[in-house]
């Protein structure tokens, strides 16, 4: 009886991942983050819609970076990037930006 229970742990804890703190991907984002917003971004941030790359897809350290227009200005003059860590059971795409807000890595990037 004990060894489901702890299946189902399992499955639980690699499905929520690590903390962002305890990341490496987020510790490397902290320590050197973006300066500026890539290009390919711009004429949908300008639009003050959200735009996201992709990282390592298919793979099971696939990541995301979304950046978000902040300041609902038009046109929007700031924007805010988002870090989305590796999950095992459902990895980071787009389509979970309505139910999920990433974690902040930095709060005010100019649109250029």
């Amino acid at each position: 009886m004990k060894h489901p229970v702890l299946a189902v742990l399992a499955v639980a804890l690699v499905g929520c991942g690590t903390a962002p703190q305890n990341d490496l991907i987020y510790q490397q984002l902290l320590a050197n983050p973006p300066t500026e917003i890539p290009d390919r971004h711009l004429d949908r941030l300008r639009q003050g819609r959200f735009s996201c790359d992709v990282l390592n897809e298919g793979q099971s350290d696939q990541y995301m970076l979304c950046y978000r227009p902040q300041d609902g200005l038009r046109p929007v003059q700031t924007a805010y990037l988002s870090y989305f860590q590796p999950n095992t059971l459902r990895p980071p795409t787009p389509s979970m930006l309505g139910t999920q807000r990433g974690t902040l890595i930095i709060e005010q990037l100019k649109v250029r």
